[in-house]
């Protein structure tokens, strides 16, 4: 998805068909400590591989939801899409290019830290 698109969901607080809007941080803990989108959900994982089990964890507070992953360059959020897919959420979404591509815009709207 855009940086475009996702700046614009955020700003209007849902996505295009009304379902309110979230940001996963599929990011390991490490890097998520050093900045990420205001009211971004991060489970806090140790390694990507820790990721299908936090999503079993938390699944309902995505559920209902646009769900936009993101991650430094856009491979993790990619990989973290089928998991989610795959237990039943059906509006996943990616940040095309991860924050690379989103600090490339610029305004990086809606991102705090480096």
């Amino acid at each position: 998805m855009a940086t475009t698109t996702v700046q614009r969901w955020l700003d209007q607080e849902h996505g295009d068909a009304g379902r309110p809007v979230v940001t996963l941080d599929t990011r390991n803990a490490f890097e998520a400590d050093h900045g990420t989108f205001e009211c971004a959900i991060d489970w806090h994982i140790g390694k990507f591989s820790d990721f299908p089990a936090a999503l079993r964890v938390h699944q309902a507070e995505l559920e209902g939801k646009s769900v936009v992953s993101f991650c430094t360059g856009g491979i993790r959020c990619e990989k973290a899409a089928l998991p989610m897919q795959e237990t039943g959420l059906n509006h996943v979404y990616q940040l095309e290019g991860g924050n690379l591509k989103h600090f490339e815009q610029p305004s990086g709207a809606h991102y705090h830290g480096g």
